[in-house]
């Protein structure tokens, strides 16, 4: 699954997998001494191939799951979700997920989508420095937007005294290159200079890094004396930003037709539809409930979210995908269960009626509701039939 992540990335870079989203669309970039808005500018993608490799390992789920199986998303402790560890777009209430945490969570080409929308409004942020006259297309030129994208935070700070001035470049590959001896923007470059490799393959090709000359720029009055970064805030862009160093190397991938490799990639899921009819009887009830199955006939991955539920149900699952045919899953295709209860405990006495609604995405923007309709009697069964679409 690497290479399908990695194959996604590079759509991602070029605002090719969801550009009419609104939600997942790469914003414009902001570029030139102007910082003019500039909708063909993209970003590198051994960038967010780079990023990936430090958030997850190129993981949407648990790392103990194993390439090829399904698993629940990955889950950092500070709430970063899947490959892009995508944590400040994710509200974590505790109510149902909206569209968007249904999608990011759960499907990897939105969670990559958001990881490099995420990247990209680091970019265009007036606050952070820049370098040179904002040219996306030097990996150099993203220094700042990586150093936010983890947190514009002291941790991060070059000038920090937890790293060595005269630290090497990190490594990606090399165990022994400590991953907590360099500031988050500086592993990121180290892996799109030295890219890891598995299994005997390195998974991108390498790129020429000119990272910023630490001892001087961090020394008293220099761009990145650590002094300025506790400066005033509308200090902090004219007082730390950087030139482009004169060797840097434009870092330029493309990739071919418009829509090939996008259908190819996503593939199309369809709705085999839900059960007409499920029934719950009191010793099942008793026993914790029962359970809804989506399958998807098509193929790729059938993104679903529930939008709305009776209070006294408890859906065990609130988002997730139905695998069908296409990608190299050692059990495709899979169907997604939603375990389904109710508290006989809090539900009174008598009969109850409510709906479970839940929508399904698709890759080429469309949605669909589907109704179903729960009956519980208290003092019997409970039962399911399923609504039509609604849209």
């Amino acid at each position: 699954m690497r290479s399908i992540y990695l194959e996604a990335q590079l759509l991602a870079a070029e605002n090719r997998l969801f550009p009419d989203d609104a939600e997942f669309a790469m914003p414009a970039l902001n570029v030139g001494a102007n910082r003019t808005a500039s909708a063909s500018a993209t970003i590198p993608a051994q960038l967010l191939h780079a990023i990936s490799w430090i958030e997850s390992k190129i993981n949407q789920v648990h790392i103990n799951v194993p390439y090829g199986h399904v698993g629940a998303a990955l889950i950092s402790p500070d709430c970063g979700y899947g490959i892009m560890q995508v944590t400040s777009t994710i509200d974590n209430d505790g109510g149902l997920p909206s569209r968007y945490e249904a999608l990011a969570i759960s499907h990897f080409a939105y969670n990559i989508a958001a990881g490099a929308g995420i990247l990209a409004e680091k970019w265009n942020e007036d606050y952070f420095p820049v370098v040179g006259e904002s040219d996306p297309g030097y990996v150099e030129s993203w220094y700042f937007a990586l150093w936010a994208y983890n947190g514009w935070a002291w941790i991060n700070h070059p000038g920090n005294p937890a790293y060595d001035p005269q630290r090497p470049p990190y490594d990606c590959d090399d165990d022994e290159s400590g991953y907590w001896d360099y500031p988050y923007q500086e592993r990121v470059l180290g892996c799109v200079l030295n890219p890891p490799v598995v299994n005997g393959q390195r998974l991108w090709k390498p790129h020429p890094v000119v990272l910023p000359d630490i001892a001087s720029l961090t020394a008293p009055g220099g761009a990145l004396d650590p002094d300025l970064f506790r400066q005033r805030l509308d200090q902090v862009r004219e007082r730390m930003s950087l030139d482009l160093p004169g060797s840097a190397v434009p870092a330029r991938l493309t990739i071919g037709g418009p829509e090939s490799s996008r259908e190819a990639l996503l593939g199309m899921p369809e709705l085999h539809g839900i059960p007409s009819e499920v029934e719950l009887s009191s010793s099942e009830l008793a026993r914790g409930g029962t359970q809804l199955t989506i399958a998807n006939e098509g193929s790729g991955l059938l993104a679903w979210r529930v939008v709305s539920t009776p209070s006294w149900l408890d859906v065990g699952i609130q988002a997730g995908v139905a695998l069908g045919s296409g990608y190299d899953f050692s059990n495709m295709p899979q169907q997604s269960i939603i375990p389904i209860s109710a508290s006989a405990g809090g539900v009174p006495e008598g009969s109850h009626r409510g709906r479970i609604v839940l929508e399904f995405n698709y890759p080429d923007g469309s949605s669909e509701t589907e109704s179903v309709a729960i009956s519980l009697d208290k003092r019997g069964a409970a039962y399911y039939e399923a609504g039509r679409p609604q849209s």
